[in-house]
């Protein structure tokens, strides 16, 4: 092995030994870690939490050409971390397999133990009795804040799929899998005119060919066992949610059709054509005028008749289908002061997913095609999309190009981006992405774009030093900014500075220094003009001390100006208790000073306020064990906006004028208070088979400008709009 974070390449203070052997039924890896018993870093934590602590990490390519792979965790006090990873350093884990892993200390070190079962990998069907495969294994060691490797592939370095170190193994042919996962689940909502309410389904997970897999789900319980953040969003953009439901995870790499699907680029939210939280989402607006709901009808989600889904490959190509249908949802609401009840339909979703890879010549050329549909009696929605994708032999070039075309009720629309990636030396990386997309285009009933109608380019240069004396790291970026709209409008754009050190000791220090030059707003006021924003600058700094410690803290502060001359003053601090390897607590609260914050209100009619912000969150976890976990987890957003002035756009667009008021207007003070609370216990009785006891309470109150936070903290914890108990079961059958 040798070190990768820092970038040093240089050999480990501490020996590792591994070892590997298989069978017909899977892969077999135990690792022995040498170390001082003094410096062990045992944590334990929920599962696929990356925090700061020793472990092992094994990431292997059943493709055994760079195309796909898995990653599988064992850290030192049992807890597991796993995933997938596609060209040619995506790594994702939003994917849980049915594998098996531990961890125990000795008198040397530590030791950790894996087994990995073919048959819950894809692999391809080959003709001869070798198959060749590709394989990572790393060490981190949480004391000196250090990743080691081997081979040798540090984050600086544009290859890693492709530079996996081969293996082969003799007369490996997988099992066919049937996989049969019951659940139930009783539910108390206090909130609902059915209080109680039992659940049961199941799901199925089939591969009768090692290149094959046939998953469908009936009855489907996508309960809430774990929360979203709290956010409070009054811009005119949409808030991406990660997924978190198993069905809609597993295999879902396929259809990722671009760096940009699972990642963010810069400070910008994913462009995908598949964004599954769209299926079973709120219904769609009815379309009746005058229809009221309550926000528990508003925002209640759509459930699911069932779904399936298809994936697989077949030589150079790789494949995936995926179906949903939503039930019809009942809606409760008034209309014109009269009850009035009101059923919407469901949709129902389908996509379709062709992917070619080559990698015979030591390049990566591949192509795609993926096609979705929405299907309601209100609104259908088609869209296709062409993605292409190249890695040079050396690394050293990599382009993602995606085209997409749209058609939603007979109003078609066209788009596509490129994202050019070069790198002539580890730890120097230079980056350029060029968007279109036309006023036309809508992907966003299947899938998450942030706007249509832009014109765009984005360069990026990143750079990362070691060797430095009293730093472990120097990592350096600037990106440059520019976007337009259809009417060549200036939209987006900044010059972005940043640098994080990462000293010997392992305590950090990030800031940034970043300009906006003047640009136009053309989305704020819902389509009623556009206006003027004025230049503004952004810095702050975030200063963290050493994780590994029983106790660690953050604090930073944050200048960024205003739409009209104001200014946000941010001020964060956050601290982790973890007094031993089973409790931890982390809290962090954020305060936003702001004044002259622009707000849409109506019309051509904005607000300028003087506002304060406040976000806390608390999580607290208990570990019985690695499988036994109690986590509470608490956020609250409280808002109290005060009005200084009106404005208003004018007619032939400019900068936003004053606003007379007329005598006896109204204030248009506001507040805002939401919590988020989930007491949640789980026990996982074997891999992928759990028993869940959850508890869940939120609340988004009304507007109340005269009281003080206090009483809105109060007043959203005791006037809730979820308060559910649920208890929920679900265990894995099968081979």
């Amino acid at each position: 092995m040798v070190v990768i974070e820092p970038d040093t390449l240089e050999t480990p203070s501490e020996d590792t030994e591994s070892y590997f052997f298989y069978t017909d039924d899977g892969l077999y890896v135990g690792v022995v870690n040498h170390q001082k018993p003094e410096t062990l870093l045992a944590r334990l934590s929920s599962r696929d939490q990356f925090i700061k602590r020793d472990g092992v990490s094994l990431t292997l390519d059943p493709s055994g050409e760079g195309t796909y792979g898995y990653w599988f965790s064992v850290n030192l006090g049992g807890t597991l971390q796993d995933g997938t990873v596609i060209p040619e350093r995506q790594f994702s884990n939003q994917w849980d397999g049915a594998w098996y892993g531990a961890a125990k200390e000795t008198e040397t070190g530590w030791t950790a133990e894996m087994f990995i079962p073919w048959s819950i990998m894809t692999m391809p069907e080959i003709d001869t009795e070798t198959r060749k495969m590709g394989y990572y294994l790393s060490r981190s060691m949480g004391e000196l804040g250090e990743r080691w490797s081997y081979p040798g592939l540090p984050r600086t370095r544009s290859k890693f799929m492709s530079a996996l170190q081969p293996i082969e193994f003799e007369n490996v042919t997988p099992k066919k899998q049937l996989t049969f996962y019951p659940y139930a689940s009783s539910a108390y909502d206090r909130n609902s005119d059915h209080p109680d309410a039992f659940k049961g389904g199941f799901d199925i997970f089939w591969r009768p060919l090692t290149n094959l897999q046939l998953t469908a789900t009936v009855n489907p319980d996508f309960g809430n066992v774990e929360s979203d953040n709290v956010v409070v969003n009054l811009s005119s953009f949409e808030n991406f949610f990660p997924e978190k439901r198993a069905f809609f995870l597993e295999g879902q790499e396929i259809f990722n059709t671009s760096p940009r699907a699972s990642r963010q680029m810069g400070r910008g939210t994913p462009t995908s054509l598949i964004y599954t939280r769209r299926i079973g989402a709120s219904p769609n607006d009815t379309g009746i005028l005058g229809l009221k709901l309550t926000a528990v009808e508003e925002n209640q989600p759509s459930e699911l008749f069932g779904a399936a889904k298809v994936t697989g490959q077949n030589g150079n190509w790789r494949y995936g289908v995926i179906s949903a249908f939503e039930e019809d949802t009942k809606l409760n609401g008034s209309l014109g002061g009269t009850p009035f009840n009101v059923t919407q339909d469901g949709r129902d979703f389908a996509a379709g997913r062709l992917l070619y890879e080559d990698t015979s010549s030591g390049a990566r050329k591949s192509i795609g095609w993926l096609s979705t549909h929405v299907a309601h009696p209100q609104s259908d929605a088609t869209v296709h999309g062409i993605d292409t994708h190249y890695l040079s032999q050396d690394g050293r070039w990599q382009a993602d190009a995606q085209l997409i075309a749209s058609d939603v009720n007979d109003v078609t629309g066209q788009g596509g981006f490129i994202d050019v990636t070069y790198t002539p030396q580890r730890g120097r990386k230079h980056s350029l992405a060029i968007d279109y997309f036309d006023d036309k285009l809508d992907i966003n009933d299947f899938g998450f774009l942030r706007r249509n109608d832009v014109k765009a380019a984005r360069y990026s240069y990143q750079r990362n030093d070691n060797n430095i004396a009293g730093l472990q790291e120097r990592v350096s970026n600037i990106r440059i900014v520019e976007e337009y709209n259809g009417d060549n409008q200036r939209t987006r754009s900044g010059l972005f500075t940043s640098q994080e050190l990462t000293f010997d000791s392992t305590n950090s220090i990030f800031y940034e220094l970043n300009y906006f030059p003047k640009r136009w707003e053309d989305r704020d006021s819902g389509g009623n003009g556009d206006y003027r924003v004025q230049g503004r600058l952004q810095t702050g700094f975030f200063i963290k001390t050493d994780e590994s410690r029983p106790l660690s803290m953050g604090f930073g502060t944050f200048y960024t100006g205003e739409h009209t001359g104001g200014r946000t003053m941010e001020y964060s601090v956050e601290f982790a208790l973890r007094p031993n390897d089973r409790v931890s607590l982390l809290a962090k609260v954020a305060y936003e000073d702001k004044e002259s914050w622009i707000v849409h209100q109506a019309g051509r009619e904005f607000g300028a306020y003087d506002a304060e912000f406040w976000r806390p969150k608390i999580e607290f976890d208990f570990f019985l064990s690695a499988r036994q976990q109690f986590r509470i987890t608490a956020q609250w957003a409280g808002i109290k906006a005060d009005e200084s002035q009106r404005l208003s756009v004018p007619l032939g667009d400019g900068s936003l004028l004053p606003v007379n008021l007329a005598a006896g207007a109204s204030n248009r003070d506001f507040s805002i208070s939401r919590v988020t609370f989930q007491a949640r216990y789980r026990w996982e009785l074997a891999p992928l088979s759990d028993l869940f006891i959850v508890y869940t309470r939120g609340s988004d109150v009304p507007s109340m400008p005269g009281d003080d936070f206090a009483e809105l903290l109060s007043e959203a914890w005791t006037d809730a709009l979820i308060d559910v108990f649920v208890i929920k079961l679900r265990y894995r059958l099968g081979s």
